[in-house]
Order: structure tokens, then C-alpha cells, then sequence
């Protein structure tokens, strides 16, 4: 699972267990960015294109060692 918090403007995305919810791992922008639209280009820091439009299973199905 993906979890956005926002404290006093700063914005802070992390990549938790869909089942006790610890931390995994911390995570940017390009990792969770998807493309809906071919209108759009999409690219990551080092400008490449971002061309996926679907989250990885390993974002949508977290789950840490203990589980």
C-alpha cells in the first residue's frame, strides 16, 4: 500500500504492509507515477519517459518479512 502524508507542506510518500502497516520503504514521485494519457509525456529525473500505466504489483500488494 502507498501512504501520502502532508505535515506543515512538506509531502512524504511511503511504501507500507497492506497488513500490520509498518514502514517498508520511502518512495518518490517517479516511483508511483503512472500514465493515463497519450496526450500527456511523462518523464522521470533523468528524462526518460515514464510509459506505464498501471502500479507494479510489488506497490499494490506490499507486504514486510514479518508478515
Amino acid at each position: 500500500m502507498i501512504k501520502l502524508e502532508i505535515r506543515s507542506g512538506t509531502q512524504v510518500i511511503t511504501k507500507i504492509c497492506n497488513n500490520c502497516k509498518c514502514h517498508i520503504e520511502d518512495l518518490t514521485v517517479e516511483d508511483i507515477m503512472i500514465k493515463k494519457t497519450s496526450d500527456i509525456i511523462v518523464k522521470d529525473k533523468d528524462g526518460n519517459e515514464i510509459t506505464r500505466s498501471e502500479l507494479p504489483d510489488s506497490l499494490v500488494n506490499c507486504e514486510c518479512e514479518d508478515c
